[in-house]
C-alpha cells in the first residue's frame, strides 16, 4: 500500500467530502425554511431548483475541463498555461451561461410552463427564475474558479467559503427575512444573487492573490 499517495488523496478528498455533507444539510434546512413560508412557495422553489440545476450543467462541464487542464499544467510547471486555461474557461462559461441567463429573464414563463400550469406557481416562479437568470454570469465565474482551485490542489478554501455562505446567507438569511420578518418567498430569491456575488467575488480574489500557483500536491 502506497501510504504517501493515500495521504495525498485524503488531503484532497476529505475537504470536498466534508463540504458536500455541510452543503447538503444546509440546503435541506433551506427547503424546510421555505416550507415554513408556504407549501406553494416550497413547490415553486423545488421547480426552480430543477431548472437551475439543469442550467448549471454547462458551467460544471467547463469547470471540470478547467480543473483537468490546471492540474495538468501545474504538474508540468507551466503556470502560465494554467492561467490561460482559467481565463478561457471563464470566457466560454460566460458565453453559455450568459445566453441562458438572458433567456430566463426574458422568457421565464416559457420554461415554467414546461413543468406546470398552476397559475400561482407560475406567478411566483417568474420572479425566482429571473433572479436565477440575473446571476448566471456569476455562476459561471464561481463554478470555473472553484474547479480551478481544486485542480491546483486547494480544495479546502472553496469548501469553507461555500459552506459558510450557504449557512449564513441562504439558511440564516432566509429564516430571518423570509420567516421572522415575514417577507415571504421574495426573501430567499433576493438573497440568492447576494450569495452568488459573494462566492464568485471571493473566488476571484483567491485566484488573483496567486498563492495557488505555489501549491505542491
Amino acid at each position: 500500500m502506497d501510504t504517501t499517495m493515500m495521504k495525498r488523496q485524503l488531503k484532497l478528498a476529505i475537504p470536498q467530502g466534508f463540504q458536500e455533507m455541510i452543503i447538503a444539510i444546509g440546503w435541506s434546512m433551506f427547503y424546510k425554511i421555505v416550507g415554513m413560508i408556504g407549501l406553494i412557495e416550497l413547490a415553486t422553489t423545488q421547480l426552480l431548483f430543477t431548472i437551475m440545476h439543469a442550467s448549471f450543467m454547462p458551467a460544471l462541464g467547463v469547470g471540470q475541463a478547467c480543473s483537468t487542464l490546471v492540474s495538468k499544467y501545474m504538474g508540468e510547471k507551466r503556470v502560465d498555461k494554467s492561467e490561460t486555461s482559467i481565463k478561457e474557461s471563464i470566457r466560454l462559461a460566460e458565453y453559455i451561461m450568459g445566453v441562458m441567463g438572458i433567456s430566463f429573464i426574458l422568457f421565464p414563463k416559457t420554461y415554467l410552463y414546461i413543468f406546470t400550469n398552476d397559475p400561482e406557481i407560475i406567478r411566483l416562479g417568474v420572479f425566482g427564475l429571473r433572479m436565477i437568470g440575473a446571476v448566471q454570469f456569476l455562476d459561471a465565474i464561481g463554478f470555473v474558479l472553484w474547479f480551478a482551485l481544486a485542480g491546483a490542489g486547494n480544495t479546502i478554501f472553496p469548501a469553507m467559503v461555500e459552506s459558510v455562505l450557504t449557512w449564513f446567507i441562504i439558511v440564516l438569511g432566509s429564516y430571518v427575512f423570509g420567516v421572522k420578518m415575514a417577507i415571504g418567498f421574495t426573501a430567499p430569491w433576493v438573497l440568492f444573487p447576494v450569495y452568488m456575488a459573494l462566492f464568485a467575488g471571493t473566488m476571484v480574489w483567491k485566484i488573483s492573490k496567486g498563492d495557488w500557483k505555489e501549491i505542491k500536491v
